[in-house]
This record gives structure tokens, C-alpha cells and sequence, in this order.
């Protein structure tokens, strides 16, 4: 049986985890442990400071933040970023788990890092301003609504007295910082004779999961995350495929997202395609999932949960793979080629000249506007729509 800790008490107040009384005694300066093993000696004019400081650095004990050649101080973002982060996840657990968090934190810390030559007291609206500047378009977007929250968490503790109004607020009547606009992207458009030339060449290369991923995008139009996501437990009931868009999920959450279903009575293309998934995954040792693949060099990757389960990057790799064997895009003139992800643009292209209305398109891309799927489709591949309508000599009032 362990033995129980020996309370540690200084001026009649048990001090918290991971902090001890100054070695040398002195008054007013305590020891803090750290995870590392180090000791940090800090000065507190009380007991109960001493305790909020330790308990502050407790709670950021298990987060990683980037390396810095001396531990921040009180007056700077790097100190206060990982107890927001902690503080995130305290009400939220399940952040952890997800990947656009790690993203955030990521960006959390390096904000902090850039910030690390000003104190919060020396913060003003134009250090943000700058900084804001310049990020990317997609920098923007990824930290505007996390920063957002990270201001009002420090501006309610009255750590940026400079700062009148949160610069990242959304309210016109205030000031705030300006989005750069959106960069035009021409995509790289994969051509149906494209596809079909990769499809084979997967054949022979005997990459049999590829060609049924790229199949379930042509039909379907999902992302190559949800196509390696599925499952025959999850997602096949009975003759219909269903599924909730993983990134529509991850928007607006799973009561919202766009879930899709599909009758395989109805869909005799896609019925053939799932029964050779079937096949395929018996054939890798009853894999689970509906795209397999066994790999020639076993690897045991982090978040497999079998080892025919194609992951999303592979699955990105195996297509390029196939797409380079072909020989198709080697003229340097042509610029990146195509990746797996436009078959989905492909599939638009093809729903849009079978004759469906870019509003089912957009339904089954489970796009917010019909702008981003008007921008997946091929311009050169688009039909024209004949024009039924005339004006007469009459309403003319006169020839040509």
C-alpha cells in the first residue's frame, strides 16, 4: 500500500501539487516542480498567489507548447495561451480528438511565440493589426473565430488594458480587422478519359482498393476522408449505403450535417461497386472497412484499426502512384497534377452533363453555396443550354 503524501503547510495553507517551500527558506519564495524534473523559484506576496500560480502551471502540465529558451513570465501571451487551451478543453474534452483543434493550438502558440517581444500591457490595436496583415487568406479563416474567443477570455481578465474592443469582433458599429478577400483558384481538373486512363493503370498495378475509392467518388462525389471512413457495420443497411458527410459533421454537427443515403436497388453502378468492395475486404482478412488494400510492407500506422484499412494519405499516395505511372502528366507546362480529390470535381462536371440542376449537384457535394460548386466543375466540359426563345419581324418593328 502507498504510503499518503506528507501535507506540505506554510502560514496554516496546504500548498497545492508540485509546489514546495523555498529551499533556502526565504520568505515570500516558493519551489515549483516541473514535469521535466527542473525547479522553478518564483517570488509570491501570499500563500494563496503562490497556489494560484502552481495550480496555473498544473493545468498546463500535459499540453505541448513550443520550446523557448526561458520560461515566459506573467506579462507575456506565452504564459497565458496554454491556460486558455486548458481551459478550452475543460469544456470541451472531446477537442482533443479532433484535428482542427490541433490546428488551432498550433496557430495559438505561434501567435504567442510572435507576440513573445511584447508585454500584454504594451498590446495595442495596431501589433494586431500588423500581424493580421500578414496572414494568408486561409491563415485568416483558420484562426478568426478562435481568436475571437482567445481575446474575450483574455480581455475578461483585464490583461490587455490597451485594447478597447476585441479586434476580432464581428459587430459593424466596431472597429475591427478586415479579411484579405478570397484568391481565385484554378483547379486541376481531371478529364474523364484522365480518369479512366489512372483507373486501368490502378488495375494493373493491382491496386484493386484504389479503383474502388475512385469509383465510390465518381458515383457519389464524397471526399476521400469519408470513402476511407466507411464501414460495413456503420454504413451499409441492408441495400442502402448512408453516411453523414464527415466535414458537413464537423461544421454544423451531426444533427445538421447533410446525410446522405443510397438505394442500391437504384443504383446498379454502385451496387457492383460495393459488392466487389465486398469481395475484396473477405479477401483482406475480413477488413471492416469497405475500401482494403494489403500492403506489401506491413506498417501499423496511428489510428488503423486494421492492417488492410487504406488511411486518407495513402489512399492520396496509391493515386499518385497510378497517375504518374500513366504517363499523362509529365509536361512541365501542366503544373501540379491532378490529386485524388478531383474525381469528386469530375463527378460534379458528370451530374452536371447527364442534365441534373446545379442545386442537386450542390446537395450532393454538400456544398454551402452554389458558387463552390459551380467552381469544382470543368468549364471546358460544360454543356451549353439551347436557347427556345426568338423576337419576330413584328415586335422588331422592322429587318435586318
Amino acid at each position: 500500500m502507498a504510503r499518503p503524501k506528507k501535507p506540505r503547510i506554510v502560514d496554516g495553507v496546504e500548498l497545492v501539487d508540485n509546489l514546495y517551500p523555498d529551499p533556502r527558506k526565504r520568505p515570500g519564495y516558493y519551489r515549483y516542480l516541473r514535469a521535466d524534473g527542473s525547479n522553478k523559484i518564483f517570488k509570491a506576496s501570499s500563500v494563496v498567489e503562490a497556489n494560484k500560480i502552481a495550480s496555473d502551471a498544473n493545468t498546463i502540465r500535459d499540453i505541448i507548447v513550443p520550446p523557448t529558451t526561458h520560461s515566459p513570465s506573467r506579462q507575456q501571451l506565452a504564459y497565458h495561451i496554454p491556460l486558455y487551451i486548458a481551459y478550452q478543453q475543460r469544456l470541451n474534452p472531446l477537442l482533443r480528438d479532433k484535428k482542427s483543434w490541433k490546428n488551432q493550438v498550433y496557430a495559438l502558440n505561434q501567435f504567442a511565440e510572435q507576440f513573445n517581444k511584447f508585454n500584454l500591457g504594451q498590446i495595442a490595436w495596431v501589433n494586431i493589426s500588423n500581424w493580421w496583415d500578414e496572414l494568408t487568406f486561409n491563415q485568416q479563416k483558420l484562426r478568426h473565430a478562435e481568436f475571437r474567443k482567445l481575446f474575450n477570455w483574455l480581455m475578461s481578465q483585464n490583461l490587455l488594458p490597451k485594447l478597447k474592443y476585441n479586434p476580432f469582433t464581428t459587430a459593424d458599429d466596431r472597429p475591427r480587422l478586415l479579411p484579405k478577400q478570397k484568391p481565385y483558384k484554378a483547379r486541376n481538373t481531371l478529364t474523364q478519359k484522365e480518369y479512366w486512363a489512372i483507373y486501368r493503370q490502378a488495375g494493373e498495378m493491382e491496386l484493386e482498393g484504389l479503383q474502388v475509392a475512385m469509383a465510390l467518388s465518381l458515383l457519389t462525389a464524397w471526399r476521400r476522408e469519408d470513402i476511407c471512413n466507411l464501414r460495413w457495420d456503420k454504413n451499409l443497411k441492408g441495400r442502402t449505403l448512408q453516411l453523414v458527410i464527415g466535414k458537413s459533421a464537423a461544421q454544423k454537427g451531426s444533427a445538421r450535417a447533410a446525410r446522405h443515403a443510397w438505394n442500391l436497388t437504384l443504383y446498379p453502378q454502385l451496387a457492383k461497386v460495393i459488392n466487389r468492395a465486398r469481395e475484396l475486404s473477405l479477401k483482406n482478412r475480413c477488413c471492416p472497412f469497405v475500401v482494403s488494400h494489403w500492403p506489401k510492407r506491413r506498417v501499423w500506422n496511428q489510428g488503423k484499426v486494421h492492417m488492410a484499412q487504406i488511411m486518407p494519405g495513402r489512399l492520396s499516395n496509391l493515386f499518385a502512384e497510378a497517375r504518374d505511372a500513366t504517363g499523362l502528366f509529365t509536361r512541365l507546362n501542366e503544373g501540379a497534377p491532378p490529386s485524388f480529390h478531383e474525381v469528386r470535381g469530375l463527378a460534379s462536371t458528370l451530374y452536371r452533363v447527364a442534365g441534373y440542376k446545379v442545386e442537386e449537384i450542390q446537395d450532393l457535394m454538400a456544398h454551402e453555396s452554389k458558387g463552390t460548386t459551380l467552381d469544382y466543375q470543368d468549364e471546358e466540359a460544360l454543356p451549353f443550354t439551347q436557347m427556345d426563345i426568338r423576337l419576330s419581324d413584328d415586335v422588331l418593328g422592322g429587318e435586318f
